[in-house]
Parts: C-alpha cells; structure tokens; sequence
C-alpha cells in the first residue's frame, strides 16, 4: 500500500480502510498538502463523524497505520489529537476504543450547546451582512435539498450551514467549540438515522431573512431541545433492549 501523500505532494490518495474487526469497509479521502499525522487525524475524524467508526468500536493501532500506509508514530500522535476531542478513548496497554457517550454526557452537551448556540445565532444575525445573508440563504437551499436524500441525509452541508451562520458571530472561540460539540454528538444522530425538522429550519430562515435574532435565536433552542429529546428517547430504548 503506497504512503500517505505528505506536503509537497500534489495528488490525493483514496485508501480503503476497514476498522478493527468490524465488517464494514469504508472509504477514507486523503488530502494532499498535509503532513501524514495531519491527513491520518482528518481521515479518521472524519470517519467517527460520519458514523463509519461507531461510538464503542476498538481501533487497532497495527492495523490501522498497516492499512494507511503511515508508521505508529504519527497514527499514535492522531490518535491522541483525537482524544483531545473526546473522539477516541486511550488506555495504554489495553487499547484504543472510539469513545462513546452516556445519556447524562448528551444531556450535558446538549446544555452547553443551546447556551452557547442561542447567544452566537444573535450575534450572528445581528452582525451579518448583506452578502453573509446571500450566502447562507444559499446554503440553506442546499441543505434542504441535501436532507431530501435518504442516503445523505444532509449531515455536512447542515454542518456547513452553521459553521457560516456562528462565523458571523465574529466569535471565534464560540465558534470553534460549538462546533466541538456539535460534531461529537451529530455522531449519534447519524447512527439513529435522525430525521431532520424541515420546519425549523425553514422558520430559521425567515427569522434570519427579517434580521429577526431574537426569533432566530428562539427558533434555534427549540431545534435542538427537539433534537436533544429525540435522541434521549432513541438512547434509553436501546439500553432497555440490551437489558
């Protein structure tokens, strides 16, 4: 298997990479221009954001750099970016595991989250201008439209989407961790297969189009109160089932 293309070079490589012992194989998109411990910590986020690595599933290190075609040092030092982000979960000589959260860890994100979420979609709305508003209106045309697709779902382009409204925020911190947390419980939702609510977002948008924060922002908290309580319910039958 060829090497992970370093800076310097100038094409992509696509590696199949099949995940531990699980079955499933997925495709993995390596970026030119980025170091190897760069490309393999991209590879793999975007792997677990996706759902190809499920919450709970042991990663072989061996495997995994035999399969990328990279040495254990960078992996090991991807790995650890990883748990940096409460992605993945090292314990020495006993392993790695993508990490998994609990029911109360999704209360507490989804806590943060709408805290965070409500104040930035003001300050969004409030600082946005007029090409900002084009842009984002742009892509809230293709994030429904991408939501209408049962195999895609819209998970990047809503992710998108957000990550252009909070830039308007002009609160780069805020920004930064909201998205933090929105990619490490989105996981979650993709597993569960979530069905998106049309209806929010499109009130979002009218709320947005009338410079309206307030009714932006009060739009925005009741999306992810609904978003919160579906996924809780979705959780907590499934841990009746394994009971």
């Amino acid at each position: 298997m060829n090497a992970i293309p370093t800076t310097g070079s100038k094409r992509k490589s696509k590696k199949r990479l099949q995940a531990g012992n699980d079955a499933n194989t997925i495709n993995i998109e390596i970026q030119p221009q980025r170091s190897a411990e760069e490309a393999v910590t991209e590879a793999l986020r975007n792997a677990i954001h996706q759902g190809d690595l499920k919450p709970g599933l042991r990663l072989s290190q061996a495997e995994l750099a035999e399969q990328l075609g990279v040495s254990r040092i960078p992996l090991r030092d991807a790995l650890r970016r990883l748990e940096a982000e409460a992605l993945v979960r090292m314990n020495g000589r006993r392993g790695t595991w993508v990490s998994s959260l609990s029911i109360e860890a999704i209360k507490e994100i989804y806590e943060i989250r709408i805290m965070l979420e409500e104040r930035c979609a003001i300050y969004a709305v409030q600082n946005m201008n007029d090409e900002d508003m084009a842009e984002i209106l742009e892509l809230i045309d293709k994030m429904v439209e991408a939501e209408a697709d049962p195999e895609n779902r819209g998970f990047s382009t809503r992710r998108a989407f957000y990550s252009r409204i909070y830039e308007c925020a002009n609160r780069p911190m805020m920004h930064d961790q909201i998205l933090l947390l929105r990619d490490n419980v989105s996981r979650y939702h993709r597993v569960k297969n979530h069905d998106p609510a049309h209806d929010d977002h499109l009130q979002f948008r009218d709320a947005i189009m009338r410079r309206d924060a307030e009714g932006a922002a009060t739009v925005l908290k009741r999306h992810l109160e609904g978003a919160r309580d579906d996924l809780l319910m979705y959780m907590e039958s499934q841990y009746e089932q394994e009971e």
